[in-house]
């Protein structure tokens, strides 16, 4: 697959997708914009809608003048958003997360920490994916999602793996998920140096 059009410009894309989800996506995109922005991150939502057949692209109109750093991707076919969410983003860094999962997102302090240790991509299992875009936009067609979270992430990661790219899954298997309090207390790791880029 060929690189992403667009210049990373941006610490952080969060690509969010999306389909008949009318019922969550506005508290979902409200919360995951509060907490990126307490990160202190330069970030952008990247909502992409996966042809919903209900309100949620019209409630998507009214986020974008609602939330600040919000965009859309409509009309995109089911399975393909997380490719065309990641190809679009503008972020050196990429949270693929699935409207449906109401993860705590403290995680993704920890998750960040280890792309700034050196790791290229961290699952926080049956959750959500962060990928460093440099090292990783050549797997995006590892991205192709079946509603099923951690399904993607085995792929993407064991794709990765095979490539040699350092990436690691935190949670193992989804019947021993990783305790959520693991992850209460995390700081960020300080990114003055951006080091992860």
């Amino acid at each position: 697959m060929h690189a992403p059009q667009t210049t990373p410009d941006l610490d952080l894309t969060a690509v969010v997708i999306c389909r008949d989800d009318e019922e969550r996506i506005g508290h979902q995109v409200r919360r995951l914009a509060a907490h990126l922005g307490s990160l202190g991150l330069a970030s952008e939502i990247l909502v992409v809608d996966e042809l919903s057949g209900d309100n949620t692209l019209p409630l998507l109109g009214l986020l974008k003048r609602e939330v600040p750093g919000v965009r859309v991707m409509a009309g995109v076919q089911p399975g393909q958003g997380f490719i065309r969410g990641a190809a679009e983003a503008r972020g050196r860094a990429i949270l693929l997360i699935d409207a449906r999962t109401d993860a705590p997102l403290s995680a993704i302090g920890f998750a960040l920490g280890r792309l700034e240790r050196g790791w290229d991509a961290t699952a926080v299992h049956g959750r959500y994916l962060l990928l460093r875009r440099s090292r990783t936009f050549h797997l995006f067609d590892a991205l192709q999602h079946r509603r099923a979270p951690h399904d993607l992430e085995e792929r993407f990661l064991r794709k990765a793996r095979s490539l040699g790219l350092k990436v690691e899954s935190a949670g193992g298997r989804l019947h021993r998920p990783t305790p959520w309090h693991r992850f209460r207390d995390t700081v960020l790791v300080p990114l003055a140096s951006r080091a992860w880029w």
